[in-house]
């Protein structure tokens, strides 16, 4: 109904604008108002005819544009509950990241020294059987240095004893 006021007010302007000029126009000559109203009539059946679709295509788009509008807010608001959470999970992977850097810090510190502990033990170990081989390979030279040299005086013509020089060397030895 706007429209065909709009359309009404701006013929009559440019009626007026051409009074206002030096020529005088007789309407009653022209058929400006028959064709006002017959343009006015083609109108009102033309909005009457094509007003309901067309209210009900622009219904129909306005919804689909609202539809749309709901639909991209709510991926938006889910792309940032994403996102949050994304950031939240990112910051807990960082913060366990660092829990982890520190716990693998201190086992390593742990274990560097349980290793040198154990290496000290073996070296202690390796020490005290080296030391245990020494004194018996010594003891076992020892006894083969008193077994040749026994071997030696027993068989030899210069050297004789008698049972009573192998009794007091036996009571030396085992006093």
């Amino acid at each position: 109904m706007r429209c065909i006021w709009i359309i009404f007010v701006s013929l009559l302007a440019v009626v007026s604008l051409h009074a206002n000029e030096h020529h005088v126009i007789d309407i009653s000559k022209t058929d400006v108002l028959e064709r006002t109203i017959n343009f006015v009539i083609f109108v009102a059946l033309m909005w009457y005819l094509v007003a309901g679709r067309l209210k009900a295509i622009l219904k129909e788009r306005s919804d689909g544009i609202s539809l749309r509008l709901s639909q991209t807010q709510t991926k938006v608001r889910e792309a940032r509950d994403k996102k949050e959470k994304s950031q939240q999970r990112l910051k807990h992977a960082h913060d366990q990241a660092a829990e982890i850097i520190k716990i693998a810090k201190q086992e390593a510190a742990i274990s560097v020294k349980h290793i040198e502990d154990k290496t000290k033990e073996q070296i202690a170990s390796l020490i005290k059987a080296n030391k245990d081989a020494m004194e018996f390979q010594e003891k076992q030279i020892q006894k083969q240095i008193v077994s040749e040299v026994l071997q030696e005086a027993f068989s030899s013509p210069k050297f004789r004893l008698e049972t009573q020089d192998y009794v007091n060397i036996l009571e030396k030895k085992v006093a």
